[in-house]
């Protein structure tokens, strides 16, 4: 009895007064509606700005403009809304009155806004179209004196993503002298799809083609299939992991006989950005063979994106990157360990 009087009384004052939300503990809110959900109600005030109120805690609203309202049937009435009784809403348009139950009001937008559904349409269907995405790092650094050194290296990728899947191309050349003499001179191709068929399920595969004069590898492949899983897939974070199986073959500069495995995939991938502007990478990638576990690839890169000023295309990249070979050819060192900083270019 008690609130059906506050309704009441709260209905007949909405005549000298725009937009009102009136609350289960008997607060009126007063402003104008931005917008109505199954959710909740957004409304901005003078005194706090927009507030959001839980639905469950609205026992009733009233609009003094037009608004559209969307019921739970599906039917859009566009007109003035105020309240009826406890419980129900009364909206006011050119075709007539119409009292619903407040419950059945799923929707509420302004005349000069735009169907939310229509919107959130749309946003699936820009999800799911693909675009491009290009990168080009490099870095060039010299030392003279007692030792004269001269290093460079370039880094580029493609890729073509949507919400449900990813392609990627991706190459690198690195060189060092010291002295006049080569001490580093690696390069390495690669593609990479993922289609995610029943996110957070999907599936992939892989090839990489690598040659590193310096760890005796005239050419490495290694291709690789299986599933992948999404842990997380937000704007700003993204976690993912896949497991497979793989084919590894090797030729080698000084003349060893050709080497190849079946192996295992294993890999994680994982994304994060800072206040939209800051973003770090790692992906770590392990690969042993079926027949020898110790006999693995594991491969780390981990990086950081700084954006230039208020540049969006350009970035200053460091990065700590690990290649561990569990037994290499000819006694050289397992793990080889590259910091790196590059100025990058990144557009669409």
């Amino acid at each position: 009895m008690k609130k059906t009087l506050l309704i009441a009384c709260w209905s007949f004052s909405t005549v000298l007064f725009a937009d009102e939300v009136l609350v289960q503990d008997g607060t009126v809110l007063k402003g104008e509606i931005a917008a109505i959900s199954e959710s909740a109600i957004e409304i901005e005030t003078g005194f706090a700005g927009k507030l959001t109120v839980d639905r469950a805690q609205v026992i009733g609203f009233s609009s003094d403009d037009p608004m559209f309202v969307r019921l739970s049937s599906g039917a859009v009435m566009p007109g003035t809304v105020a309240a009826a009784s406890e419980g129900a809403v009364k909206i006011s348009g050119v075709d007539g009155v119409l009292a619903a139950p407040l419950t059945s009001v799923r929707q509420g937008w302004r005349e000069a806004d735009r169907d939310p559904e229509i919107v959130a349409r749309e946003k699936v269907v820009a999800a799911m179209k693909r675009k491009w995405n290009y990168q080009a790092a490099g870095n060039i650094s010299g030392k003279s004196g007692n030792t004269d050194e001269k290093n460079m290296g370039v880094n580029v990728s493609a890729t073509l993503a949507s919400k449900n899947d990813q392609l990627k191309f991706y190459g690198s050349y690195d060189r060092k002298e010291t002295d006049g003499d080569k001490t580093v001179d690696e390069r390495k191709v690669g593609m990479r799809y993922t289609s995610y068929f029943n996110d957070p399920w999907g599936w992939y595969i892989r090839q990489e083609l690598e040659n590193d004069v310096f760890e005796n590898i005239k050419l490495r492949s290694v291709t690789a299939g299986g599933l992948s899983y999404r842990f997380a897939d937000e704007d700003h974070y993204k976690l993912s992991g896949n497991t497979g199986l793989s084919y590894r073959y090797e030729t080698y500069e000084d003349g060893t006989e050709n080497s190849d495995s079946i192996g295992l995939d294993f890999g994680v991938q994982h994304f994060y950005r800072w206040t939209n502007r800051f973003e770090m990478n790692n992906e770590l990638a392990w690969v042993p063979s079926v027949e020898d576990f110790a006999n693995y690839l594991l491969t780390q890169n981990s990086w950081i994106d700084l954006p230039l000023g208020d540049s969006r295309i350009w970035k200053l990249r460091v990065g700590l990157k690990n290649d561990y070979n569990s037994q290499p050819e000819g006694g050289r060192k397992k793990t080889d360990t590259t910091y790196y900083g590059s100025l990058v270019v990144d557009w669409e």
